[in-house]
């Protein structure tokens, strides 16, 4: 799944491959990482990370000048494993939200050409590398 790189343009094709991750995922012993980017410009936006899950996932947007994630529950602690083909990555378990979540980030993400505005609810900052 993503080779060739999946082009996305429209929320139903969004909401159809979070679906297709989310099928997938609950088969798996971790959920999937998937990386996020603009077509036309893959560089020049800030880099998405969003896990996607059976049922919850989370979304780490990283630009030069910010590093962002999702807020799920402020006091869990320890980390969640996701995979990132084939290889396990470890991301903080206050990232975790519900898969609806992750959905309004990534459309905010298509809505906004690849930058979803400071102020967006479903991010806060963090400073975790």
């Amino acid at each position: 799944m993503g080779e060739p790189a999946i082009i996305v343009q429209t929320h139903e094709e969004l909401s159809a491959l979070i679906d297709r991750v989310s099928t997938r995922s609950a088969t798996q012993p971790y959920p999937s990482l998937v990386e996020v980017s603009i077509a036309e410009d893959p560089y020049g936006f800030p880099t998405v990370n969003a896990g996607i899950g059976a049922e919850k996932g989370y979304v780490r947007i990283s630009g030069m000048d910010e590093l962002r994630a999702t807020q799920g529950t402020p006091d869990a602690t320890g980390v969640r494993v996701y995979d990132f083909q084939g290889h396990e990555t470890l991301i903080p378990a206050s990232y975790e939200v519900p898969l609806d979540t992750v959905r309004a980030v990534l459309a905010a993400y298509l809505d906004h050409g690849g930058l979803i505005p400071a102020d967006f609810p479903h991010l806060r900052e963090v400073t975790e590398a």
